[in-house]
């Protein structure tokens, strides 16, 4: 269930990342979801994850151990819907230039973790997860 005042406070999670520079572990694709899913609907899926890992190697790793896959750990959390029936708040998988990341949906356009902060990219979503 999505808390009562989502909108504001993922709006205010979104913001507070635009500066945040990109780290394995601290600030990661994953982590910014998990923290916007936490300000959606208050369950963190990245729990387990946090504060485990200082590179890429290290969350694939850790991935592999808890979950099997990028996928299975946010399958584990929420309920899959097609990607024409995205909303806001809602988080897509996607291919990347590095392998698979995960984008949040808000103000109709995709936010994920870049070098210099969140922010807009483009996205063809492969899966997206109803965040509630």
């Amino acid at each position: 269930m999505r808390n009562r005042d989502w909108t504001t406070q993922l709006a205010d999670t979104i913001k507070a990342a635009t500066e945040r520079p990109f780290s394995w572990g601290a600030f990661d694709c994953c982590l910014f979801a998990a923290d916007c899913a936490v300000a959606v609907c208050g369950t963190d899926p990245a729990e387990q994850y946090r504060g485990r890992y200082t590179t890429e190697t290290g969350a694939k790793r850790l991935l592999k151990k808890l979950h099997g896959s990028l996928d299975a750990a946010w399958d584990y959390h929420f309920a899959r819907v097609a990607p024409a029936f995205i909303q806001r708040g809602d988080v897509a998988m996607y291919e990347g230039p590095n392998g698979r990341g995960v984008a949040v949906f808000w103000a109709g356009e995709f936010w994920s973790v870049t070098e210099d902060g969140v922010g807009r990219i483009a996205c063809d979503p492969v899966v997206v997860w109803r965040v509630e």
